[in-house]
């Protein structure tokens, strides 16, 4: 029996046949940190290759804590972040939260939750909206002479701490350390050309951004980050600070070690979930999900997605809907700058080679319009699994990258 954890709390049970060839991740390596916002405060006291924030920072500094999306125990985290600060004589006034715009107008919730109530009150909470102009700075142009625009507050900041996710190699648009600052907190043109579909499967254009995100950091005089090694569900394992070059190096090895899977050979069946609250079950993991789970399916096997979606298809998701042939809508696609974009691409293609099903909080005919298989019972996901000789089982896909030993 294997027993699946998706979603916000929600359980599947499988049992696979006692034939079947079964690899199974379905929890996640490493041990989650007891005390997030302690680990936090020691990080950021003890950087890597950077002295330690308190005496980074002197009293009347303003202070910028860029905070991407999907950071898990995002108001335990900021508490550590903020009590650093205080730590070194800067004034909670002087603090400005910066947020990631919410996607399909799901919210993290209170961000100052996890602050006494005096310093709550007292520090600047500020949601980033790349739609509004005046809010917008220009920064330089970049070397492909592309004009670089950043949140106003990032560019009047004394210091700007930004906090991220690491992700593993072989994780669709991976931008690397700075990606959670830039095109995150830039203005609506840039963000829509990083949501083409190319900017995360095309070679070339997969270096342009990044390139692209390293330098805006580098303008921006970004000196010291820091970035969380998620866990299962809404878990820290690591918390590291210091100067990017040295996060980055010692953030790889410590997130290959937990999330990137080696497997001997593809699968028929790939079964990956996406744990997590609303602000985890969105479309922009699902494509991070699916490409996990393609890059270990044989040709004509299944993916079963299991998820609580519950975020209506965007305008290229759409698209699908519409075309039926693949060529043309790939073509659709490929032209769309929408934040659904890479999903659309990503489903376009695999529906040629594969069968895809969802378990979701999306109704089924809302599902099947995509071209993909609906599930909303265990008794259906453990029909489905009786039909296959080989499993792989990806708990929280869109955190894992998968390699493959040997190809079949």
């Amino acid at each position: 029996m294997i027993c699946l954890r998706y979603g916000e709390g929600q359980e599947l049970r499988i049992e696979p046949p006692a034939e079947a060839t079964v690899a199974e991740f379905s929890v996640s390596r490493g041990h989650p940190l007891d005390n997030p916002s302690a680990a936090v405060a020691a990080a950021l006291s003890k950087p890597l290759d950077y002295p330690p924030l308190q005496r980074a920072v002197t009293p009347g500094d303003r202070v910028v804590l860029a905070i991407d999306r999907g950071v898990p125990q995002r108001n335990a985290v900021v508490a550590g972040a903020v009590e650093s600060l205080l730590a070194g004589s800067v004034s909670p006034e002087d603090i400005t939260l910066l947020l990631a715009p919410e996607e399909n107008g799901i919210c993290g919730g209170d961000v100052t939750a996890g602050l006494a109530p005096d310093v709550a009150a007292s520090v600047r909470v500020v949601e980033h909206d790349p739609q509004n102009q005046a809010e917008l700075s220009y920064l330089a142009a970049s070397k492909e002479n592309r004009p670089i625009y950043i949140h106003r507050q990032l560019f009047d900041a004394d210091l700007v701490l930004p906090i991220g996710c690491l992700r593993p190699r072989r994780v669709l648009g991976r931008l690397g350390v700075h990606g959670g600052l830039f095109p995150t907190f830039s203005d609506a043109k840039t963000r829509e050309r990083f949501q083409a579909a190319d900017s995360a499967r095309v070679s070339v254009q997969k270096k342009r951004r990044r390139e692209e995100t390293e330098e805006a950091a580098w303008l921006l005089g970004i000196q010291i980050i820091l970035q969380l090694v998620p866990g299962g569900g809404n878990t820290i394992l690591h918390a590291l600070a210091g100067s990017p070059d040295a996060v980055a190096k010692r953030g790889r090895r410590l997130c290959d070690a937990a999330w990137l899977y080696r497997v001997p050979h593809r699968s028929s069946l790939v079964i990956a979930t996406i744990e997590g609250d609303r602000t985890e079950q969105t479309w922009e993991n699902f494509a991070r999900a699916l490409s996990t789970a393609l890059a270990a399916v044989d040709d004509a096997g299944v993916i079963l997605l299991c998820t609580d979606l519950r975020c209506l298809p965007g305008p290229a998701l759409q698209t699908l809907t519409t075309l039926n042939e693949a060529p043309e809508a790939l073509r659709e696609i490929r032209r769309a700058r929408s934040p659904d974009a890479l999903s659309a691409a990503l489903l376009a293609e695999a529906r040629d080679r594969i069968q895809v099903y969802l378990l979701s909080g999306l109704d089924g005919e809302t599902v099947e319009e995509l071209g993909v298989g609906y599930v909303s019972q265990e008794e259906e996901v453990d029909h489905l699994c009786q039909q296959f000789d080989s499993f792989l089982v990806l708990a929280d896909a869109h955190r894992a990258g998968v390699a493959v030993e040997v190809e079949r």
